[in-house]
């Protein structure tokens, strides 16, 4: 189960692709003087200026915290919370010793919280009540190893504090080992104190030995506590390759001023060593050779003759910058000393390759990767007008396909475009792609290698159930199996004993690439997976008393209706700009300083943004429509039943298996309690942008590609949420105006939406029962066989009034 945490507007996963998750830590009136100064003077909109100036440094949660001598901190941490949860998209972690603060303030969050913090220097006295709380509003919590005995300093006792904190928040209060956050603390390394010379070790060394023993929790650390007392310009690189050191260690997640961190490629090795040495404690005086390093340091000119490098070396840093210009002119001169297929081989395939490792260290970001894609696409297609021969048959051959009932290709995609730009040979089935049609193409085309992927729970299980189809046709490709629904887990229990050949999980394109080179090596393997149990692990616990005393809101009719949205402003005014440049496109911060962040969001990401909204709206790409009803509803124990025209129509939806117990089911009334209402909708942005997408995949308009899709997506999302907030104001339980909340404006809502598909409802099957309803192909939708709608840019909802529906999973 992934590990995450939620605000009004997205989720965030703790376990970042690249880490770590960066916590800002600059809301807290001890730590930010412009905060102080903001609290003490009341001045709210300069105290959410903070928070918000840190997500635009790069922070991914923020710490909220207001403590400070002489303040009403409970009045505070509520205004703060209510304020930053209708303007921060960055999900908060409520930072204070106070139970009481964090009981009232935790309610008024519309998300999935951090609590910051637990510990045991009471002898567990705070640690019951806010275990307590946690547990009833879904929120995860930090953890410090501090005892009755104060902060722990060794390895020895940080393991020793986590085991017990871990065993009482788990088995007493029934957390889960995901909603552990553990800050196994760290202090400063630069102080001269002779105890403290070890300080970073024994917390390197903790961090390794909780993440073996206490699997599933997560960790975090101050990060700045190991340089404070040294000089500012120092701290930051101290800083710097200390959280490197600690993400290898196991770091999950980082309260810092995202600003004062730089990514360790841009930091000299003798810095770095100098660090290193600190660090771990080499030398006979690391604090003092440190100190006089960073006093004598002076900046090297790093400025390079450019008429001297050579033109294979020019080549490199076109395609490792992903530029075309220029390239047929400088091919035209390599040609004088290398053949075109050497071209290729020796000088374009291992700049590439630098591309992939470049992405897998965080150095370079996804829409870029596909700009150096396309320059070697260019430039293979310069070259090959002057090979004697393509010599296809001894390039390594693999053979790709979305699954039967599934129509996305984006993932797969993405593998054809990686694969064959490194230089394999790449069939490219398409989607919808059934089991027969796969055996019949391998024996065919003979590839080396087969990659399937699909997006859904059903396509996962279908790949489970066609890896025996694959066997019994004798075929012997190692079989590559990707896609979103799939885990380790999944493809090693369930997918590997199923084929003889090697079945590989591969989470993305460049996994892809690194199986085709396990491959090439020899050294492929099935994917493995071990299974750790934990000592007891949470039991299930009472079922959450949903209240049943709710009104029902009227509806303006029952039955169905369907509309085109002809105003587009409001959809884009809910676009979520971070999951669309983060997520779908892939502009992460990596190891970028905030400033290069930044500059590369404003230079580059916005006009990108900007530009394609007008094009969308100028050529005609969008075109939304909706299909949305009100039925009358009863529950029956895990069942919804709606009706309509004398007809039933079953929705059965799952149970947690653990507390609180919920089912959606429960959000709805009996028949015996008087009936229900319930509400579905079906929208689209139609066929147009599939159109749009599909033309720059097939032009090797990779960016573009990449781009458009990612665009399409959130703005589908948009969609459902500006259409949800439409039926919410039909029932009466939203108001088109904002509401003021303990003295603050934001804007609420009472009740939810569950896609099909998601946590809470996993079953797509229950697409069929909506469409009966709804009959969404008056908009131009349709089902596979899978269940899946199609346009790809389609998403549908059960719509619920009930005040405690929020968001699960099962």
């Amino acid at each position: 189960m992934k590990k995450s945490v939620a605000s009004l507007y997205q989720a965030v996963e703790l376990s970042q692709e690249i880490p770590p998750l960066l916590i800002g830590e600059r809301c807290n009136p001890n730590g930010s003087k412009a905060f102080r100064e903001a609290l003490l003077a009341e001045d709210w909109d300069a105290c959410l200026k903070v928070a918000l100036d840190q997500e635009a440094r790069g922070a991914q949660l923020l710490d909220i915290c207001v403590a400070y001598a002489g303040r009403d901190e409970k009045s505070d941490m509520l205004k703060m919370i209510s304020l930053c949860a209708g303007s921060c998209k960055a999900p908060l972690v409520i930072d204070s010793t106070s139970p009481d603060t964090i009981e009232e303030a935790l309610p008024l969050y519309p998300g999935r919280a951090i609590i910051n913090s637990i510990n045991l220097e009471d002898g567990g006295k705070n640690l019951d009540r806010i275990c307590r709380v946690a547990k009833k509003y879904g929120a995860a919590v930090v953890a410090l190893t501090i005892t009755e005995e104060g902060m722990a300093l060794t390895c020895e006792k940080k393991v020793a504090a986590a085991r017990q904190i871990h065993d009482l928040a788990v088995n007493v209060y029934g957390l889960r080992p995901q909603d552990l956050i553990f800050d196994l603390l760290t202090f400063t390394v630069g102080s001269g104190d002779v105890s403290m010379r070890t300080a970073a070790i024994e917390t390197l060394n903790a961090i390794r030995q909780v993440k073996q023993e206490l699997p599933g929790v997560s960790f975090t650390l101050g990060v700045s506590n190991i340089s404070f007392g040294l000089r500012p310009a120092a701290r930051k690189i101290l800083n710097s390759v200390f959280l490197h050191e600690a993400v290898e260690a196991g770091l999950d997640t980082a309260i810092v001023d995202a600003a004062k961190i730089v990514p360790l490629a841009s930091i000299s090795q003798e810095d770095r060593e100098v660090c290193f040495d600190l660090l771990y404690n080499r030398g006979a005086d690391p604090v003092m050779a440190f100190i006089d390093h960073f006093e004598q340091a002076v900046e090297e000119d790093e400025n390079e003759d450019k008429t001297s490098v050579r033109l294979e070396e020019v080549l490199r840093r076109k395609i490792l910058k992903g530029d075309k210009d220029g390239l047929e002119d400088l091919l035209t001169e390599l040609r004088g000393r290398w053949r075109p297929l050497d071209i290729i081989n020796t000088l374009l395939v291992p700049a590439m390759r630098e591309v992939g490792e470049l992405f897998g260290r965080g150095e370079l970001l996804l829409p870029f990767v596909l700009q150096s894609a396309e320059a070697m696409k260019r430039s293979v297609a310069l070259l090959e007008p002057f090979m004697e021969k393509i010599e296809g048959e001894e390039q390594t051959s693999i053979l790709i396909a979305t699954v039967a009932g599934d129509v996305h290709d984006i993932g797969k995609n993405l593998v054809d475009i990686i694969l064959t730009n490194n230089g394999y040979k790449v069939y490219n089935l398409g989607i919808k792609v059934p089991a027969e049609e796969i055996i019949a193409k391998a024996r065919e085309l003979k590839p080396d290698v087969i990659g399937l992927s699909g997006l859904l729970v059903k396509s996962a299980l279908l790949m489970k159930e066609d890896l025996g189809q694959y066997q019994d046709a004798g075929l012997t490709q190692p079989i590559l199996l990707g896609g979103a629904a799939l885990t380790p887990r999944f493809v090693a229990t369930d997918c590997v004993p199923r084929y003889k050949a090697p079945v590989v999980y591969c989470a993305d394109a460049f996994a892809g690439l690194k199986a085709v080179r396990e491959f090439e090596a020899g050294t492929l393997a099935s994917t493995k997976f071990e299974i750790r149990e934990t000592a007891a692990g949470a039991r299930p616990g009472p079922r959450i008393e949903v209240e049943r005393n709710i009104d029902v809101p009227s509806t303006p009719f029952l039955g169905s209706s369907t509309k085109r949205i002809e105003e587009l402003e409001p959809l884009f005014s809910l676009v979520n700009e971070q999951a669309l440049f983060r997520g779908r496109w892939g502009y992460r911060r990596g190891k970028l300083s905030a400033e290069d962040y930044a500059k590369l969001i404003a230079d580059e990401v916005l006009p990108a943004y900007a530009r394609i909204k007008a094009e969308a709206l100028a050529e005609g790409f969008l075109n939304p429509q909706v299909s949305w009803g009100y039925y009358r509803c009863r529950s029956e124990e895990n069942e919804l039943i709606l009706e309509d025209e004398g007809k039933d129509y079953r929705f059965g939806f799952p149970r947690q298996g653990f507390a609180p117990n919920l089912c959606i089911s429960d959000f709805f009334r009996t028949q015996k309690e008087g009936g229900d209402i319930a509400g579905l909708f079906v929208v689209t942005l139609g066929p147009e942008m599939a159109v749009k997408t599909r033309a720059l995949y097939d032009s090797d308009s990779y960016k573009e590609y990449l781009l458009w899709h990612g665009f399409g997506v959130e703005l589908t999302d948009a969609l459902a949420e500006y259409w949800h907030m439409q039926m919410r104001l039909e029932m009466g339980i939203a108001t088109a105006e904002p509401q003021d909340v303990g003295g603050f404006v934001v804007q609420k809502y009472r009740g939810s939406r569950y896609g099909f598909g998601y946590p809470a409802c996993p079953d797509l099957e229950l697409q069929q029962p909506t469409f009966d309803l709804l009959k969404p192909e008056r908009i131009g939708v349709s089902l596979t066989e899978n269940y899946e709608m199609v346009p790809e840019m389609t998403t549908s909802a059960l719509v619920v009034h009930h005040p405690q529906a929020k968001y699960f999973a099962v």
